[in-house]
């Protein structure tokens, strides 16, 4: 029997101040998920609200950081959000836990417990290969908000053009029914090894049985070629 390798694949890394997770999935469609899904997100609000009693998003490490990234970056946090606190901020003003597809709630598990931007995109439909980038005059990128220019803000990007960026919020069910997601997270160098992305990804995946890996690898910048 011939064994198939594994796939792989990296991503270049142009912005000096960013490391990059990614996590290549399959769904584990023999498994029957039943209510563990519900289970998984009341978990993941105890642990927020627990975290933020007076139900507002506190400047911790991680928002500080990001912040302080993109103002860097020339770019103003206050306009331009990173999309973890958009999401966050939205679930402690409603109290509840907003549904969506099965990638769009793993993705929502993961920003919530490491209030770390997550982005998810279907793996299959990527043009190899990737970058992380600034995006260029004229470009624009698709968001669950439409279309909005994306010249001079860091971005994911494939051969064909911007696919997904920390500061733009996925759509609930625009992956609805993809079977090999790409779950990618961004964040500031300097907080990354406190952030552990890795093991946020692991234990929600530990928690729903709703993926297994494919392959998993951290980017970082490598310099100037």
């Amino acid at each position: 029997m011939t064994i198939k390798p594994l796939e792989t694949f990296g991503c270049d890394i142009r912005l000096p101040d960013w490391r990059l997770h990614l996590a290549q999935m399959t769904t584990t469609e023999w498994r029957d998920l039943g209510n563990v899904m519900d289970v998984a997100t009341e978990g993941a609000l105890a642990e927020l609200y627990r975290n933020h009693r007076d139900g507002r998003l506190d400047s911790g490490v991680t928002v500080t950081a990001l912040r302080t990234c993109l103002r860097t970056m020339g770019i103003d946090p206050a306009r331009t959000p990173p999309v973890s606190e958009l999401l966050i901020t939205e679930v402690l003003e409603k109290r509840s836990f907003p549904r969506g597809c099965l990638a769009w709630e793993m993705l929502a598990i993961l920003t919530i417990r490491s209030q770390a931007p997550w982005s998810v995109v279907d793996h299959d439909a990527l043009a190899m290969p990737i970058s992380f980038r600034l995006g260029e005059p004229g470009e624009t990128l698709s968001t669950a908000s439409g279309e909005q220019a994306c010249e001079g803000l860091p971005v994911l990007a494939d051969r064909k053009g911007t696919v997904a960026s920390p500061w733009s919020p996925v759509s609930r069910y625009g992956l609805e029914g993809c079977k090999r997601p790409l779950f990618v997270c961004f964040l500031p160098r300097k907080i990354f090894r406190s952030v552990q992305p890795k093991t946020h990804m692991g234990r929600a995946v530990w928690l729903t049985w709703a993926y297994r890996f494919l392959f998993e690898k951290t980017c970082s910048y490598q310099g100037a070629a």
